[in-house]
């Protein structure tokens, strides 16, 4: 059954364009049909358009069903890229669905449509906790579309789900490609997302300040397109400067974000380690542990004074401020230059998506 304004239709094959799920106890389930088409009008920055082709491109190359997971923190663009994915799955004639609620166990229904189409479950796990049904919890949990997601069904499905959190999804989903074939993870922007946005809507007078803007965005946990875009609106509407604009906005980047380092010495010895950087601390100690000798090795930076550069992966460069060594230890060696590299930690931090 589609609804359509106040018609009621009762449709053998959907028509591609874009519909609601719907629930009702007397009725049972049922389609409205949304009058949108999902037209991006906006730019697109980053790999969204990579990562529609190649959904598209396996979707039409599998027999089974094909699940989508898209995770990270708001306003990293996960929307944006199933709105951009839905448009074009609609231009080649598959007809979306939307599961905005929790309606129970949907798999029944959805089997009931015998063609390819496209589900949508945003903010999967909100919807869909992982508690299992109970005589107290009547909501069905991540458990009950287990079989929906790895069955072929009537027809094949593109699942599209996307996640701010990944700690609350099933261990059933995760590392599952069998049911959830992609995972594409964010959780910053690049440095040149950053760039890019910047040059394309900054003012031009502020275009000297589109570096620290980078150095910003890599050194502030999950940041977005919600805080570059408050960012530019202040430098051009108010004849400010960036630490202006930083004590004024709800931004904090003075909160630890975790970065994996790496030590270049000008002998060609490079040391690797873990560390959760704090930028307004006035003294960060990075420890190393040298598998050649066994040995523990210490360096010390002042992160509020060092001058930091951004690079287009979003790794951050220090070649100021180190050092080392410390203690009794001494060496004719030199630190050449500390590269710290958003750390992974099981998503890709920064954002980026390779092709190949």
């Amino acid at each position: 059954m589609v609804f359509a304004g106040n018609a009621i239709s009762v449709l053998d094959n959907l028509p591609a364009k874009i519909y609601e799920l719907c629930f009702d106890k007397e009725k049972g389930y049922s389609l409205g049909e949304i009058d949108n088409n999902f037209n991006i009008t906006q730019k697109v920055y980053g790999n969204v358009e990579k990562i529609t082709g190649r959904v598209l491109h396996s979707f039409g190359k599998t027999e089974g069903n094909l699940g989508v997971l898209i995770s990270g923190p708001k306003g990293l663009g996960k929307s944006l890229t199933v709105k951009k994915i839905s448009s074009e799955a609609l231009k080649n004639g598959f007809p979306v669905i939307l599961v905005k609620e929790n309606l129970g166990n949907i798999a029944s229904f959805i089997d009931t449509i015998h063609q390819p189409c496209v589900i949508v479950l945003d903010e999967f796990e909100k919807n869909y906790t992982l508690q299992t049904k109970t005589d107290q919890n009547d909501m069905e949990g991540q458990d009950s579309l287990l079989n929906m997601f790895d069955s072929t069904l009537a027809a094949k499905k593109l699942f599209l789900l996307t996640c701010n959190d990944t700690r609350n999804l099933s261990e059933y989903l995760v590392n599952r490609p069998g049911r959830i074939h992609y995972h594409f993870k964010s959780n910053r922007l690049t440095i040149a997302e950053i760039t890019e946005y910047c040059k394309d809507s900054l003012s031009p007078e502020y275009y000297d300040k589109i570096s620290d803007i980078c150095n910003l965005g890599a050194k502030t946990p999950d940041f977005s397109y919600d805080m570059l875009r408050s960012i530019i609106f202040e430098l051009n509407t108010y004849n400010c400067t960036l630490e202006d604009v930083r004590r004024i906005l709800n931004i904090d980047g003075r909160t630890h974000s975790p970065f994996d380092f790496k030590i270049y010495f000008k002998s060609g010895r490079i040391e690797a380690g873990f560390d959760y950087l704090n930028i307004s601390a006035k003294r960060l100690r990075l420890c190393w542990f040298n598998k050649k000798d066994f040995c523990q090795g210490d360096a010390f930076i002042n992160p509020s004074k060092a001058q930091w550069t951004g690079t287009d992966n979003g790794s951050l460069i220090l070649t100021e401020e180190i050092n080392w060594p410390t203690g009794d230890e001494k060496t004719d060696d030199c630190v050449e230059k500390i590269i710290f590299t958003p750390a992974k930690k099981g998503y890709l931090a920064d954002g980026n998506y390779d092709e190949d």
